[in-house]
C-alpha cells in the first residue's frame, strides 16, 4: 500500500505534536524538580542561619551569660554588654525576618515556618525584648513588626523559663 504525499504530511505533523506534548511534559517535570531543590535548600539555609546563633549561644559562655542576663534584666548590662546583646538579639531577628519571608512565600514547607517561627514566642515577653525591640524594632520590615508584635500581644508575659 502506497501512501500519498499528503498522508506522509499527516503522519510527520502527528509525530511533531507528540514531540511537543512530550518536550512540554519534560520541562514540567524539571521545573517540578527544580522547585523541590530551592525549597531543600531554602530551608537548609533559613536552618543555618539560626543554628550557627543558637550555637554561638550554647559554646560561649561569656555570650550566654550576656544573652540571659539581657534578657531577663537589661538595665543590669554594662555598655558594652547592652551593645553585645543588642547585636546578638538583632542577630537572631534578621534570621527570623528570612524565615517569616521565606514561609510567607510559600519557599519553606509550612511545618517549618511554624516551628521556627514558634521559637521566637519564647523571648518575645520578656523584659529585655522589650527593651531591645523598643530600640531597634523599627529596623525589620512592617510586616514582619507586625507578626512581632501579634506574638507579644497573644503570649503570656515572662518567657521561657531559661531566661529568668
Amino acid at each position: 500500500m502506497k501512501h500519498t504525499l499528503q498522508e506522509w504530511a499527516n503522519l510527520a505533523e502527528i509525530i511533531g505534536n507528540a514531540a511537543i506534548i512530550f518536550s512540554l511534559v519534560f520541562v514540567g517535570l524539571q521545573i517540578s524538580d527544580s522547585t523541590k531543590e530551592m525549597r531543600g535548600s531554602t530551608a537548609y539555609n533559613a536552618t543555618v542561619a539560626l543554628q550557627t546563633w543558637y550555637n554561638e549561644m550554647g559554646t560561649n559562655a561569656q555570650a550566654a551569660t550576656v544573652f540571659r542576663k539581657g534578657m531577663s534584666d537589661p538595665t543590669s548590662l554594662s555598655k558594652d554588654e547592652a551593645m553585645q546583646f543588642l547585636m546578638c538579639v538583632h542577630s537572631a531577628l534578621l534570621a527570623y525576618q528570612n524565615v517569616y519571608f521565606v514561609g510567607v512565600e510559600g519557599t519553606l514547607d509550612s511545618a517549618m515556618y511554624k516551628a521556627m517561627t514558634a521559637t521566637i514566642e519564647a523571648s518575645v515577653t520578656t523584659p529585655g525584648f522589650a527593651w531591645y525591640w523598643q530600640q531597634r524594632g523599627g529596623y525589620f520590615t512592617a510586616e514582619f513588626r507586625g507578626l512581632v508584635e501579634q506574638i507579644i500581644k497573644t503570649q503570656p508575659k515572662g518567657g521561657a523559663e531559661i531566661f529568668n
